[in-house]
């Protein structure tokens, strides 16, 4: 009896810390996420670091060269991003108004055709569009406004993760075991994160390639959405998909969007079932619950930032558990082998 009142107290003590440690991290949210954002981009660009580390160049040269290409790789694209998010917002009104007409004529023509029953522009409402949209553009000019501190959090980040291993290897010389494990874990993020990056790069690629072609407004700024979000499986292509697809509904009716959707799909098949498995193997697959509730835990957690981080968290954490064999039991309920 009294080993049961034990082991009774001590999972109500985890569980007692464990919310504690969530709720502090949800009201730090704010401070945590650019701290996330930099080590999701250190685990993206380890591999180029390492690359130049191992062709001789000193660490301080190294970490030059990353920042000036970091801030050039970031500053042209978002560069461009703020040019493209402040067009979109000034024309709001515009592509409100032409929403509101597109429906109007679906509505006459499935009236037409004896479905009066279906009233689209309860569904697609100008105002539900504009608000979908603010919410999208305060999102990118609050991470524009962190661009600074993330880009340098990423370089020290690059700079101590070899020293930081080295670190918990000594701490744990007696383990050798742990250690084995820490590097492992270590290999497997790096390469997970680096190959996903380009999985997700190809996508967004040829989905801003196809958007330019079908004359859709901003597809750099939709493939770039597309590319985070793209680190969700299942839910992430369908959530990228559909600004463009309403502004292409705006723009140039139901045709256009069709085209749209189709030319979404077929990008992120090909590169899901043949890109994917030729780079990366057999991979983490996650079953779909885990991909659901992990997205709704981590925007739950973290706010809007958590929709872009859920997977490359996710990610870590299953890596985490699996390289532990008390924990890879949660791994196995997350992952279909």
């Amino acid at each position: 009896m009294a080993l049961r009142r034990s082991s009774l107290a001590a999972v109500i003590i985890v569980v007692a810390a464990v919310v504690i440690v969530l709720a502090g991290i949800h009201f730090a949210a704010p401070i945590l996420n650019p701290i996330l954002f930099a080590l999701v981009l250190s685990l993206l660009f380890s591999p180029l670091y390492h690359w130049l580390r191992r062709k001789g160049t000193p660490t301080p040269l190294a970490l030059i060269l990353m920042l000036v290409g970091l801030v050039t790789l970031f500053g042209v694209l978002f560069g461009l991003l703020a040019t493209s998010t402040t067009s979109l917002a000034g024309r709001l009104t515009t592509y409100t108004t032409q929403l509101d007409g597109q429906v109007a004529e679906i509505d006459q023509l499935l009236q037409q055709h004896g479905m009066s029953d279906l009233k689209l522009q309860a569904l697609f409402q100008g105002g539900t569009f504009v608000v979908a949209i603010q919410s999208l553009l305060g999102g990118v000019a609050s991470f524009l406004s962190s661009f600074f501190f993330i880009i340098m959090t990423t370089l020290f980040f690059l700079a101590e993760g070899s020293g930081l291993m080295k670190r918990l290897a000594s701490s744990l010389s007696s383990d050798s075991v742990a250690v084995e494990k820490l590097s492992i874990f270590g290999q497997n993020v790096v390469r997970q994160f680096g190959l996903r990056g380009i999985v997700n790069g190809v996508t967004a690629g040829a989905v801003i390639l196809i958007l330019l072609l079908l004359g859709v407004d901003f597809p750099l700024l939709w493939g770039v959405l597309l590319f985070f979000l793209s680190y969700v499986p299942y839910v992430g292509t369908f959530l990228a998909a559909i600004p463009p697809v309403i502004l292409a509904l705006a723009e140039s009716g139901l045709i256009s969007a069709l085209l749209v959707i189709l030319g979404f799909t077929a990008a992120n098949i090909l590169a899901e079932n043949v890109l994917s498995p030729l780079l990366m193997g057999r991979g983490l697959n996650l079953s779909p619950t885990a991909v659901f509730l992990s997205f709704a835990f981590w925007v739950w957690l973290l706010g809007g930032p958590g929709a872009f981080l859920a997977m490359p968290l996710t990610f870590l954490m299953i890596l985490l558990f699996d390289s532990f064999s008390d924990s890879r039991w949660l791994a196995n309920l997350m992952m279909i082998r």
